[in-house]
């Protein structure tokens, strides 16, 4: 059976990507640098996290918020490749796309205040 690029209805979502959808395709500030906009998409995931009960040990933390950030920057760099800016990227991305995301990322944050 060939693998399909979508996920199935039945797969679990990746909440990191999620979140880092979410703020790819709702960026409003183009005055915004890259490093500031991995660090608000890291920020809000370990939020996440905290609100599901997933505790990040202290002396933990700094290795993991590193290894998100650099998994939210090659996130980045292949999401908007070809693209001069992130701001250019969303203004490319069509209607349906940003609506999809933001379905999924509604379901994401609504299970976890569900928790």
């Amino acid at each position: 059976m060939p693998r399909s690029n979508q996920p199935s209805q039945n797969n679990q979502v990746d909440p990191l990507y999620v979140i880092f959808e979410q703020h790819l395709y709702n960026f409003q500030d183009s005055e915004q640098d890259r490093k500031t906009f991995i660090c608000n998409v890291v920020a809000e995931y370990i939020g996440y996290l905290r609100k599901n009960n997933l505790a990040v040990p202290r002396a933990l933390e700094q290795h993991i918020v590193e290894e998100l950030y650099e998994q939210v920057k090659v996130m980045m760099l292949k999401k908007i490749y070809g693209c001069a800016t992130i701001d250019d990227y969303r203004k490319t991305v069509p209607a349906k796309r940003k609506r999809e995301a933001r379905t999924k990322y509604t379901r994401v944050v609504r299970k976890s205040a569900e928790k």
